[in-house]
Parts: C-alpha cells; structure tokens; sequence
C-alpha cells in the first residue's frame, strides 16, 4: 500500500496547530537533540619549550590535588544535571509519540501533564537505545579509520601508488558516514515510536525496526528527505528571519543610544536578546514537534501496509 505523502505532510502541521502544548514537549525533546558547544581555546605559545610546559603541568597538578574535593562536587552536579535533563528530553520525546499516536487513534483526551507522564515510562529504554545506537556507531567509525590508516601507513612504508587506492576508499568512506547517518536517522526515529505504540524492548525494537525499514526501503528514504528538507528549509528562514530581526534592533538600539546612553542599551539589549532566545525556543519546538509528529504518522502507515 502507498502511502498518500500529502496526507503524512499536511496531518501534522493540523495537529501542531491545534494542540499548542505539542510545542512544549518539542521544546523539552530539542534539549538532547542539538550538539553542545565546542570550546575553543585561543592559541598559546610557549617561549620557554619543555621546561615551561613542565611548570605548567606541576602547577596545574598542584591545583588539581588541593581542590580535588571541590572538583569532584563540581563533576557531580553536572553529571547530576546532565541526567535531568536527558530524563527531561527523553521523557517528552515519548511524550510527543504517545500524544501524536493517540490523536491518530481518536483519543484525543491528552494534555501536556498526561503525555509527559506517558512519556516517563520509557526513559531508560529510550537512553538505552540512544548508548546502544552511540557505541555501534563509534565501533563503526574506528573500523573506518582503522582502515584509511592502514592504507596511509601502506603509503608511507611502500610506494605513493598506493594514494590510487586511498583516494577512492576516502570517497566511499565519505558517502559511508552520509548513508550511515542517515540510516542511523531513520532507524532511531522508527525505533523510538516501536519502543511507545508497540511497548517493544530495546533489542526487539531494534529487530523490528531492521523488517520495517528493509519491507519499506524507498518509502524510508522519502520519509527521511521530507524531514532533511523541513529542517533546512526552517533554518535558512530562520537565519534570514534573524539577520532581518538583528538589522532592525540594531537600528533601534542606535536610535535609545541617542536617547539613554549605554544604560538604555545595556537594558534594551537584555530584553531584546531574551525576546529572541524565546522566540527560538518556540520555532524550536514547533519545528520539532512537527518532525516527531511526521515520523509518528509515517510510522504507523508503514506499519498499515506492512
């Protein structure tokens, strides 16, 4: 059986319409599902060579072992931290599937309070699938690597007429880490709605995600697409939206320069930017409950015509 795309497309954009407390949720779901910022340091150098890089190491050290307490407290409270905010996550991530999948069963009786309380019965299944998905796709990439630096050693130790060879294997290994994260996409989005609308375990999940994709291979792919496509057709509205937004506060901002000085600019520009972290945050979840909301919808017709 086809599955009628317009349907899959146009369903969850009503649902989001209609049912505001699916942003909140998605609000909660993006918390584990954007990356956390890189630290990038300013580039030192080292005038006095190894002797100074020894100083640094002992005191370094030295600080490190009288406040070993304090440093412990601090690693505690962010693993403490980190976990709530996983249970947060992942709890309104079932949410938005439980609350998507009732609305498609005509149990429309669902709120917020109910979907997140749904939503909490799943956390470890959910943070088990996330390690277990996490530590084959790790296995995978030094199996990859291992691989490209063996053949660079080959280089090395034997002959240039070996780059023939890594050249391509480099290509097919770039394409690799395209198809298998795509894959690795689609699988855990299938997964997760197997996990809450069938109560699978983690592994018959898995198993059952594997028929399902390999029985809908191409309808897989489109689903996959679609959801590619509204992702990055919100972001680059959202960056325009922004550069537009920003041209305008900034004028504004010249403009109470004029009128308050630097504390009427210190004042608007708090306001202004937490305006916009909200208004994110709801683009945000909106967009984000719409993909769960899609997926859940193209779930559950693969599984009808299966």
């Amino acid at each position: 059986m086809k599955i009628n795309w317009n349907e899959a497309i146009v369903k969850p954009w009503g649902y989001i319409k209609k049912y505001r407390f699916l942003w909140g949720l998605g609000i909660l779901a993006a918390l584990t599902e954007g990356g956390f910022g890189g630290y990038s340091g300013s580039g030192s150098s080292w005038s006095g060579g190894d002797q100074d890089f020894e100083n640094f190491g002992n005191t370094v050290g030295g600080w490190i072992s009288q406040h070993y307490l304090e440093i412990g407290i601090v690693l505690a409270g962010l693993f403490l931290i980190s976990l709530v905010v996983l249970y947060i996550s992942y709890c309104a991530r079932a949410g938005l599937i439980y609350s998507v999948n009732s609305l498609e069963s005509d149990k429309t009786e669902v709120n917020f309070g109910k979907a997140f309380a749904a939503g909490q019965k799943y956390f470890w299944r959910f943070l088990g699938l996330a390690l277990l998905i996490a530590l084959i796709v790790f296995a995978i990439i030094v199996v990859m690597f291992a691989v490209i630096a063996g053949l660079i050693a080959l280089v090395v130790a034997l002959s240039l007429w070996f780059l023939l060879l890594i050249i391509p294997v480099g290509i097919a290994v770039f394409f690799g880490f395209i198809v298998l994260a795509a894959y690795i996409n689609a699988m855990m989005n299938l997964a997760y709605r197997q996990i809450v609308i069938k109560n699978n375990r983690i592994i018959e999940a898995i198993r059952e995600t594997r028929k399902l994709i390999a029985a809908n291979f191409s309808k897989v792919i489109i689903a996959y697409l679609i959801q590619l496509a509204v992702g990055t057709v919100v972001g680059l509205a959202l960056i325009v939206a922004l550069m537009f937004i920003g041209g305008v506060l900034l004028l504004i901002g010249v403009g109470i320069y004029f009128l308050a000085k630097w504390t009427g600019v210190w004042i608007y520009a708090s306001i202004a930017v937490l305006v916009l972290i909200a208004g994110i945050l709801v683009i945000s979840g909106a967009t984000n409950a719409y993909i769960s909301a899609f997926w859940t919808v193209v779930y559950r017709r693969l599984v009808e015509s299966s």
